[in-house]
């Protein structure tokens, strides 16, 4: 079981987050909407949007909007361009009005359009969701273009892999509009190019929890699905069974298995040298009507009457290093170690992408002062998005072994029964793993 203290830890990504996780199952999921209505409903009283004001003289200035952010101004141009007024006026003309220019002679042929889109370019995203939103309000037809520019500019700042920058406008844009089905697509996109498996999959489980329509509810299967299909693929042609398995176990963990994610599954625990599992989960699914048929065929392969499958015939264990844990109510918790021997105090995670400690524990593990910061990104955790700090530490230690130019996440946590943070599957995914519970062991061997 996770404790509430990990979930309050965890990081799944894919940056867009919302961190309800999908390895912390369905009430962590409730509690985690709840926090996210509480959140923006006090931004937003009444919804998570603003309501659309009233009346025929309504006007919206890009001041008005920067003055709803204390410190906007700090870094304005300096020829204050973006301060010029904006007029809109709700009446019939309003449609032709909203794609004409700034109502200003220096800005003069410069549309809403541009001005958002310049605000993206100038990586002023609190400004440009400000006017957004004030769109939206006036109901204007052009927030559908806006919208668009946004999402391209998503696009874009992905394709050229600038994370930093990618992190801050889906943060900026999802605490906000958090239901957006292509921005979470978007997302889990970005997550996926990061290797960040394991936070795509909580990514889908949000864009399925907010797909009200059968339109979205489709796309959101099809390209979970595909997303499976190619990390699956990926997986077994490396024969990295064990991270495999992890990754259907989330996959089961988040409630979006599927009867041929479960023979996929089946087919990594027989390849992985548990038989006994592939066995029970082809009974299962021998009634099924999209693969009971192959089920009939994985078990007949195992009794000898087909080909079978290669299975590892010996333990992957044997001569396994073997590290003392220490037993935390149903978890474990390890040491981690920088290159002087100073430890931190890991809570065991198979289900975080990427091993996260708090600010304090980082200044121990980072003692040297030689780690680098890689990229900003945003992590979806229990009580919300948050952003925080990827490093990369040279050298770090996990028993015996020596882990070279490792990622670490500096975000911040609340402190309890002296555990410092999560270890991760970046880290534990180098290795075969197994965690003798009886015994409070953790045996390791290289892949």
């Amino acid at each position: 079981m996770i404790s509430r203290f990990s979930i309050t830890l965890m990081i799944t990504v894919a940056f867009v987050i919302g961190l309800g996780a999908g390895w912390f199952g369905a009430t962590t999921l409730t509690v985690y909407q709840s926090h996210v209505s509480t959140t923006l409903s006090g931004l937003l009283p009444g919804s998570h949007r603003a309501a659309t004001p009233s009346g025929s003289d309504s006007t919206v200035t890009l001041r008005d909007a920067d003055a709803r952010l204390a410190n906007a101004r700090a870094d304005a141009r300096a020829n204050g361009e973006i301060d010029k007024e904006v007029s809109l006026s709700s009446n019939p003309q309003l449609a032709q009005q909203q794609a004409g220019p700034v109502t200003n002679s220096e800005n003069a042929g410069r549309t809403i359009s541009d001005v958002f889109t310049e605000l993206l370019k100038d990586r002023r995203y609190d400004d440009a969701m400000a006017l957004f939103e004030e769109q939206e309000q006036l109901g204007t037809g052009i927030v559908g273009e806006l919208r668009s520019r946004l999402l391209k500019e998503l696009s874009f700042l992905m394709d050229v892999r600038n994370n930093s920058d990618f992190s801050d406008l889906m943060e900026s844009y999802l605490s906000i509009y958090y239901d957006d089905i292509d921005a979470l697509i978007l997302l889990a996109d970005f997550n996926q190019s990061n290797g960040s498996f394991l936070e795509v999959i909580d990514v889908y489980l949000l864009a399925k929890t907010y797909a009200y329509s059968n339109v979205d509810r489709q796309k959101v299967i099809n390209r979970f699905n595909n997303f499976v299909e190619v990390t699956d693929n990926s997986f077994t042609a490396q024969k990295d069974w064990w991270y495999l398995i992890n990754f259907y176990s989330h996959i089961s963990t988040s409630g979006l298995m599927t009867s041929v994610h479960q023979y996929r599954q089946a087919l990594a625990h027989l390849r992985g040298g548990d038989e006994a599992f592939a066995v029970s989960q082809f009974n299962e699914l021998l009634n099924d009507a999209l693969v009971g048929e192959s089920a009939a065929l994985a078990l007949n392969s195992i009794t000898g009457e087909t080909d079978a499958p290669v299975v590892l015939t010996s333990s992957p264990f044997e001569g396994a290093d073997s590290i003392t844990l220490q037993k935390i109510g149903n978890q474990f918790s390890v040491d981690l170690n920088n290159s002087r021997q100073d430890s931190v105090k890991l809570l065991i995670d198979t289900g975080a992408s990427m091993t996260a400690v708090s600010k304090a524990s980082f200044n121990t593990l980072n003692a040297n002062g030689d780690a680098v910061a890689q990229e900003r990104r945003v992590f979806h955790t229990a009580n919300g998005p948050i952003m925080g700090t990827v490093y990369v530490v040279p050298e770090i230690s996990l028993g015996p072994h020596l882990l070279e130019d490792t990622q670490v996440a500096v975000i911040d946590f609340p402190g309890d029964r002296g555990i410092d943070g999560l270890l991760g599957m970046n880290i534990l995914g180098q290795f075969r793993f197994h965690i003798e519970q009886e015994s409070s062991r953790l045996l390791l061997s290289r892949k």
